[in-house]
């Protein structure tokens, strides 16, 4: 029990530290400054040295690539049994280094996603097709999940829907 408790406190405290820093660009002038001071007095390190990693942390991030969706979830509505029900989800790397799709994965073997193997440029657009076994009759929704070397990776998309049965 004693390590549990330990171990969150830790846990509380490396967030403390870390998520105004990660939002640092979201901050007045004013708040860094006193951002900066607190952490310069906790460490026991200068203002300055904690600045400058603060404005090198910042620059990095803005460095790598991100990946922006137009949507991130589609309802296909009610569909028939055996029918196509697929949808393309497109996005736009909005960093400045390449981006790189690791892996893609789905919630259940009924979805089969596919997506481009080689790096997308910055301000270069791709899509992830998303396709879904119809021949499962009832409502659906699933995730699918896209790793990556993007900023805010992993990003979760999500479809929905309803297969009806077709008469023949």
């Amino acid at each position: 029990m004693k390590k549990f408790i330990f171990m969150l406190a830790v846990a509380i405290m490396a967030a403390a530290m870390f998520c105004p820093a990660a939002d640092a660009q979201e901050m007045t002038k004013k708040e860094f400054k006193s951002y900066v001071d607190s952490v310069a007095t906790a460490d026991n390190k200068s203002k300055k040295d904690v600045r400058d990693s603060l404005i090198k942390l910042d620059a990095s991030l803005a460095e790598k690539a991100e990946m922006t969706f137009k949507y991130t979830d589609h309802n296909f509505g009610s569909v028939e049994s055996g029918s196509d029900v697929s949808y393309d989800f497109e996005f736009i790397n909005t960093g400045k280094e390449p981006l790189v799709i690791n892996n893609v994965s789905t919630s259940c073997g009924c979805t089969t996603p596919s997506w481009p193997r080689e790096p997308i440029p910055s301000k270069g657009r791709a899509t992830i097709k998303v396709r879904y076994d119809s021949n499962r009759i009832g409502n659906f929704s699933k995730t699918i999940t896209v790793y990556s070397n993007s900023t805010n990776s992993p990003v979760v998309l999500s479809i929905k829907g309803s297969v009806q049965y077709k008469q023949k």
